[in-house]
């Protein structure tokens, strides 16, 4: 009876402190995705533009005369927000796919599908620039710990007997948000 009686509490104390130590582990404030990854010297990288510093001043915007898009810093480190300069398109949705550019894994993958999503139409040869209203999150990293990211838009035509391409391909160097 001794031995059953030892046996139950030695796992209820077991069980107690697993629960505890899983439950300090999914809280624990460090991410440690970027530890190891190096920015490669042999790739070109841009930076995001960041709003925040140009608040006070003008915001240094580069002329846009071509199709392309831009990348930039949120409210916060690892939130980003974009905008897409195109033309002669027709009705569909842009969206966003983020990779870390040495092991090729893609980030916050279903997160940022839908949450960089942009309805977009353009008719004409003339340039038109379409900007997410509101922003999306890369997971993927902690503040500081800046990694390179290879980042694409592509277009899912409204019309389902087309299908989805990718229109641009930039490598920008990001940073996760911390959770």
């Amino acid at each position: 009876m001794k031995g059953i009686f030892q046996t139950i509490l030695t796992l209820l104390i077991s069980v107690v402190y697993a629960g505890y130590f899983s439950f300090f582990l999914l809280f624990y404030p460090y991410d440690f995705f970027a530890d190891n990854l190096k920015i490669p010297q042999n790739i070109k990288f841009e930076k995001p533009i960041n709003l925040n510093e140009n608040l006070s001043s003008e915001l240094k915007i580069p002329n846009i005369n071509t199709p392309t898009f831009l990348l930039y810093d949120g409210f916060q480190p690892g939130i980003y927000q974009y905008e897409i300069f195109i033309n002669k398109i027709e009705k569909g949705t842009a969206y966003l796919k983020v990779y870390e550019i040495t092991k090729n894994e893609k980030l916050s993958e279903k997160d940022i599908e839908e949450k960089s999503k942009i309805n977009i139409y353009n008719p004409t040869n003339k340039l038109m620039k379409f900007k997410l209203k509101d922003d999306f999150t890369v997971y993927e990293g902690d503040w500081n710990q800046f990694y390179g990211s290879r980042i694409e838009v592509w277009f899912k035509p409204e019309n389902k007997s087309e299908k989805e391409r990718k229109l641009f391909s930039k490598n920008y160097i990001i940073q996760g948000w911390q959770r």
